[in-house]
């Protein structure tokens, strides 16, 4: 505990965790804006207008809908795909959005920095301690590595889970907190917290994997590094996943994946199917899901593996 308590104060006191603090609370602060104008509502002459706009969308939909939904299944699209709603008075800003819209969105958006934060925050604390040499100082002190990484990775796991947590639910309150002062109902919000919540564990998972990676490459900038480079990888992995069938295993696999499964209890995704007949080649979408459980045991696999891994890095490495 008392190495715990340690590594809490030196992750408390560095200028890394000041700044990220800082740059959380801007970006919960500005998106803040945005939701203000979602929840605030409109002026006399913008509801004239969207009026308007709503009688002509609704015009062409009785008029075209049918045409259009016809088209686009004979282009190759499901009935579902190609289903178009009647405009109605949330579209054009007539009626409020729903609480647990905006909410949702603020939440994982929060989730989404709260992720970064804890990454960065811990690949930082370790990353800084092998840059300066002060990991072999530390060990002269206390030469149980085993203890010594424990409570390294202790104290990274108390951080992140507050970091997520404080992130998550802050965007929720606040939210709650400008939906009540326009008026607003705040529906749905038992599910929204529940999704704050989730959020936690992922936040926790984040930081687990930037301190391991961090201490594996002994850089912050290689945790960093690899993060960019998964982002193109995927940039460019995800669609011919979707689309390539040799690479159609693959999507219930990816991280991206597997954190919004996490995030909203289970997601879809879409791959893409072709049919050859006389009149051509047809392309449609078959729906998947990723279960929230799948999503679970995924990152907790992945998070042990690689916990134990850098551990065994860690006892057996030279750090001079």
């Amino acid at each position: 505990m008392r190495l715990v308590l340690a590594e809490l104060n030196r992750l408390r006191s560095r200028r890394m965790t000041l700044l990220t603090g800082l740059l959380l609370l801007l970006g919960i602060g500005l998106f803040q804006v945005i939701v203000n104008a979602e929840v605030s509502p409109p002026t006399a002459a913008e509801v004239t207008q969207n009026q308007q706009y709503l009688k002509e969308a609704r015009e062409d939909w009785q008029r075209n809908h049918v045409q259009y939904e016809q088209e686009c299944q004979d282009s190759g699209g499901s009935v579902e795909d190609c289903a178009m709603p009647e405009p109605t008075e949330a579209d054009y800003g007539l009626a409020p959005t729903p609480f647990a819209d905006i909410a949702g969105t603020a939440v994982t958006l929060g989730a989404l920095l709260a992720l970064f934060a804890s990454y960065l925050v811990a690949a930082s604390s370790i990353g800084a301690e092998y840059t300066s040499g002060a990991i072999a100082n530390w060990l002269t002190f206390v030469p149980q590595r085993l203890k010594v990484f424990g409570s390294k990775l202790i104290a990274v796991v108390l951080v992140s889970a507050v970091i997520g947590a404080v992130v998550s639910f802050a965007m929720l309150g606040l939210v709650a907190l400008l939906t009540r002062i326009h008026g607003g109902a705040l529906t749905g919000g038992g599910d929204v917290a529940a999704l704050a919540g989730r959020a936690v564990p992922l936040a926790v998972a984040a930081g687990v994997a930037g301190f391991c990676v961090a201490l594996v490459s002994r850089h912050t900038v290689a945790a960093l590094g690899l993060v960019l480079a998964y982002l193109v990888v995927s940039a460019i992995l995800g669609p011919l996943a979707s689309s390539v069938p040799s690479l159609q295993w693959l999507p219930p696999w990816l991280p991206e994946n597997n954190l919004f499964a996490f995030l909203e209890h289970g997601s879809t995704y879409y791959l893409q199917t072709s049919t050859t007949t006389i009149e051509g080649t047809q392309y449609s979408d078959v729906e998947k899901h990723i279960s929230f459980a799948h999503s679970a045991l995924y990152w907790l696999v992945l998070v042990v593996v690689v916990a134990a891994g850098s551990a065994l890095v860690f006892r057996r490495r030279d750090v001079t």
